[in-house]
């Protein structure tokens, strides 16, 4: 009865090569210590046992001939299977973070459920389970008339489709999740493509419910998110109060104190939750990062220089290789990124969220657009004139390093998904504000990048030292000439 299939064994050889890569990783990282010095990797090797007779090749767990039907079938059932443990994991994780409710997540994982015993005759089927909870009655279009009283709105959409818009959210997030998962263990096959993009298709639906319910009652997702971020706010402190008293800070009966007061807010959260209202237009503006990063006299320039616009799904906001007319701040929703030099089998979602700056990089150095940028979602955006941002770097070079900064971040998320493309907006955001430096070179000079760090050639030539007929241009990536670059997950 324990006996291992063909593709399972495959899977568990190919696991073990990446925990001996893992074992090397841990071990780089603790082998020096302070206070008791090194350690010898050759004697750590020999109580790893469970990494011995790895042969020298290592094979992919999909590498099989056109002719192993029933092998490459047996492959394509069990990444199903992994893709589909994945989202039902990923649910369980929501269900912790509080983004979804205990209804909610038994009905998720239901479906999970239901789609695991299909995968042998049919392709990913999970959102079957889910239609059924997920509907947009023609009639709710009626009541944005204004004879309709808000009150009546506000009983019919909120609580009648938050429940849909959390199923419907709760899906697309689990299913990135998982294949962004399934993308990092398996890496490049033909297999594991078909799968990734079974799940792509499965969450159209999905993104068609959300585009409704933006377009037509925006306040909806609105209150849904403001619910969920509310009660996972209150969880975080619940858990810091605990760890406080764990590590020593905080006695027993300090921490129960402070506890039951963050449970009692927590009730409350869930008895009578938030009704949030939408935000103003001015007030959307205001809080985009780009604007809370520049000074008072800057942020008054941009402030008094944009245009709202609201797009479409589906809507091209530039095209690759034209002239830089302005750039965009992304206030709502997503914009997907396309190029034809910059093509990357890294990028599993191509696509900018809300709080992005686009087309700053090309604006700042004049050079065409180097992607083309089209609506996945309605867009809520501010249009900025390219003029009215040459103008503000000549009244206030200060600003300029900023700026800069700003760019790097699409920049990052275009040429390096692989690294920046996983990472949270807000963390991107700190690690270039935080951890990075500009400089200028001159002709001649040799730039040296630290190892384990990274290079943006932003403007310019450089010639590399070890291929001096090799040129790098502009928008570029600079990797250190030696160190370990294990980190950057790059396969050259």
């Amino acid at each position: 009865m324990d006996k291992l299939s063909a593709a399972k064994r495959r899977i568990l050889d190919y696991t073990r090569y990446e925990m001996m890569n893992k074992a090397h990783e841990a071990f780089s990282d603790l082998g020096d210590d302070e206070e008791l010095g090194p350690a010898e990797w050759s004697t750590v090797k020999k109580y790893l046992a469970c990494l011995n007779n790895l042969e020298e090749d290592q094979v992919h767990p999909h590498s099989v001939s056109r002719h192993e039907s029933s092998v490459h079938a047996m492959n394509l059932k069990d990444t199903r299977v992994r893709l589909l443990n994945g989202v039902q994991a990923a649910y369980w994780g929501m269900l912790d973070e509080g983004r979804i409710a205990q209804n909610t997540a038994t009905i998720l994982i239901e479906s999970v459920d239901e789609a695991i015993d299909l995968v042998s005759d049919d392709s990913l089927c999970d959102w079957k389970g889910l239609k059924s909870h997920v509907h947009f009655p023609s009639y709710y279009r009626l009541l944005q008339m204004s004879i309709c009283p808000r009150k009546l709105v506000t009983y019919f959409t909120v609580e009648r489709l938050e429940f849909a818009c959390y199923i419907c959210a709760a899906f697309l997030r689990a299913h990135r999740i998982a294949r962004r998962q399934l993308h990092e263990f398996i890496g490049e096959s033909e297999i594991a493509s078909l799968v990734i993009n079974e799940s792509e298709s499965e969450g159209e639906e999905a993104r068609c419910f959300l585009e409704e319910v933006r377009v037509t009652f925006p306040q909806v997702l609105h209150v849904v998110k403001t619910r969920q971020v509310t009660y996972a706010v209150l969880k975080h402190l619940s858990e810091y109060v605990q760890n406080l008293e764990k590590v020593g800070i905080l006695e027993e009966k300090e921490m129960i104190h402070l506890h039951d007061s963050v449970q009692t807010d927590l009730k409350k959260v869930l008895r009578n939750p938030p009704l949030a209202k939408m935000p103003k237009i001015s007030d959307m503006l205001r809080v985009h990062p780009l604007l809370t990063a520049l000074p008072s006299i800057a942020r008054a320039h941009i402030e008094d220089s944009t245009k709202e616009v609201t797009k479409l799904r589906g809507v091209t906001l530039c095209k690759e290789g034209n002239k830089p007319n302005g750039i965009w701040l992304v206030a709502n929703g997503i914009v997907k990124w396309g190029s034809k030099n910059f093509r990357n089998k890294h990028s599993l979602h191509p696509s900018f969220s809300h709080g992005s700056t686009l087309g700053l990089y090309e604006v700042l150095n004049g050079k065409p657009y180097i992607c083309d940028l089209i609506t996945d979602s309605v867009v809520h955006c501010f249009f900025v004139e390219s003029d009215k941002i040459l103008s503000l770097l000549r009244s206030d070079p200060a600003v300029e390093g900023i700026l800069w900064k700003e760019s790097t971040i699409a920049i990052a998320k275009i040429l390096l998904p692989q690294i920046f493309e996983k990472m949270a907006m807000q963390e991107l955001r700190s690690i270039v504000a935080e951890r990075s430096e500009m400089n200028i070179f001159l002709r001649g000079e040799t730039i040296e990048i630290p190892p384990h760090s990274i290079g943006f050639l932003f403007e310019g030539f450089v010639r590399t030292l070890t291929d001096p007929e090799e040129l790098v241009t502009s928008p570029g990536v600079l990797l250190p000439s030696y160190g370990d670059l294990s980190f950057l997950n790059l396969e050259t």
